[in-house]
């Protein structure tokens, strides 16, 4: 699949298929019990269909960016049209359009706890950054859509940035949002 800017409709069939492929796959379920989270999973599935969510209206992604002040890059935008959040793409859960927000404000004592340790260009990314994703009591994992490094057609650089094992968050850099989701479902491939 192309790493450029999906339309939402490209999302819609590349969310559906990753979570047919997902459900179909028993060994990522497997993983998902030994977590402690197949209740939850099932439950889910049963009543949703798929691991993904109802899309969020244009309405909902425009008060966003409004609440955050900027218009958000259009494969991150697209994909939030296509499913307000999304579970279990790699190590993380997709926040939804109301969840996400600058790293400073969404989890303030991160941020506090890592400055110190960074240099600028890391401090700046992480003070400057908009938290997306996160694990959900894994191994600390958060992915992050930094402005400061946005290309020509509007994307923003993505970050994957594991903070429970003393990365710097700067070490998984993608061009966009899209190569990263990428990436991180490419997991399933290697589980299976």
């Amino acid at each position: 699949m192309d790493l450029r800017p999906f339309s939402v409709t490209e999302w819609r069939e590349f969310l559906r298929d990753y979570s047919a492929k997902f459900l179909d796959d028993s060994s990522l379920l497997r993983v998902i019990e030994k977590n402690g989270a197949g209740e939850f999973v099932r439950s889910h599935v049963h009543r949703e269909g798929w691991i993904g969510y109802e899309p969020a209206g244009e309405d909902a992604v425009a008060a966003a960016e409004e609440r955050l002040g900027v218009r958000l890059p259009p494969t991150y935008r697209n994909f939030l049209l296509a499913s307000n959040g999304f579970c279990y793409a790699g190590h993380v859960d997709l926040l939804t359009v109301d969840e996400i927000g600058w790293l400073p404000d969404r989890d303030p004592d991160l941020v506090e706890a890592w400055t110190f340790a960074l240099d600028d260009p890391e401090r700046e990314l992480i003070e400057r950054s908009l938290l997306v994703a996160r694990d959900d009591g894994g191994p600390g994992v958060c992915w992050l859509l930094h402005p400061g490094e946005a290309a020509e057609d509007g994307e923003w650089a993505a970050y994957e940035w594991f903070t429970g094992d003393g990365s710097s968050p700067d070490d998984d850099r993608y061009d966009n949002f899209g190569a990263l989701l990428l990436h991180a479902t490419r997991l399933l491939d290697r589980l299976a």
